[in-house]
């Protein structure tokens, strides 16, 4: 399968695009020149990070035409590519996450892309988090996507703007579509069991994000998905369905201290 990731170079996208590579898959690594993201100290610690983008692109700029021949032939999009930190402001939001998801939903039905996932946030209901904490109206249950949302910041608007547009383009355009409310990964997985609390609560260790986005690229799929995806850590609080019966996948037991990471 010929697999395009944007935001090939972050983290996330390091991480999917070594594993979907070691099974098999064409991957095609998309993120901006190698000057830009150095300069902006984006994951810099990782050596391998440049070896991964195979076409440097700057989605903010690019036009319809490049960003199409580049998608043409492939069978699915994993679109990462954000600006990431909602404390940046909205013409920051509007110019990398808006305008190119926008762009990405446009070529990916011109250029025939049966499946595109996209990525959402945790911060998509973020809002909503108070009323199920230990003392709150709706505490003793999980957080459901269908309990709505509530972001607090534009960050998180923009994320359930890319929710809407990829239900938006299954329902109408017929198209595969995933929008994966993602929790926290983090280079030093350690830190989710040196400091706990909400980050623990949230963690996406690399194992599971593994195991995650191979399902969400492989498994059948006849309708637009929505779900969170994370780690069954302790504290736990978005619950991951229905991705886990949709996409059949499941977490790893949480190890029970970093030392027994995978």
């Amino acid at each position: 399968m010929r697999v395009v990731i944007t935001g090939a170079a972050g983290l996330i996208g390091g991480i999917v695009h070594d594993h979907l590579s070691s099974l098999g898959h064409e991957v095609i690594g998309i993120d901006r020149p190698l000057n830009d993201w150095l300069v902006s100290g984006r994951n810099t610690e990782d050596e391998n990070a440049r070896n991964r983008v195979s076409i440097e692109m700057d989605l903010t700029t690019i036009s319809d035409e490049e960003l199409c021949a580049v998608l043409e032939g492939s069978d699915c999009l994993i679109h990462l590519a954000a600006d990431a930190n909602p404390s940046n402001d909205d013409v920051s939001m509007m110019r990398n996450n808006i305008e190119p998801t926008t762009a990405i939903f446009r070529c990916t039905k011109a250029s025939h892309v049966s499946r595109v996932i996209v990525a959402s946030s945790g911060l998509a209901q973020v809002g909503l988090e108070p009323l199920f904490a230990e003392g709150g109206p709706m505490h003793g249950r999980l957080i459901r996507v269908e309990d709505g949302v509530s972001p607090t910041s534009t960050y998180g608007a923009s994320k359930i703007y890319a929710e809407v547009m990829a239900e938006m383009h299954s329902r109408i355009h017929g198209m595969e579509t995933i929008a994966v409310r993602i929790g926290t990964v983090i280079p030093d997985e350690s830190e989710h069991w040196r400091r706990g609390g909400r980050l623990q609560a949230t963690a996406f260790l690399a194992e599971d994000v593994r195991r995650f986005f191979q399902a969400a690229v492989e498994q059948p799929l006849d309708k637009h998905l929505l779900t969170a995806a994370q780690s069954d850590s302790p504290g736990r609080f978005l619950d991951l369905e229905p991705g886990l019966s949709i996409l059949n996948w499941s977490p790893i037991s949480w190890p029970d201290s970093a030392e027994n990471l995978q």
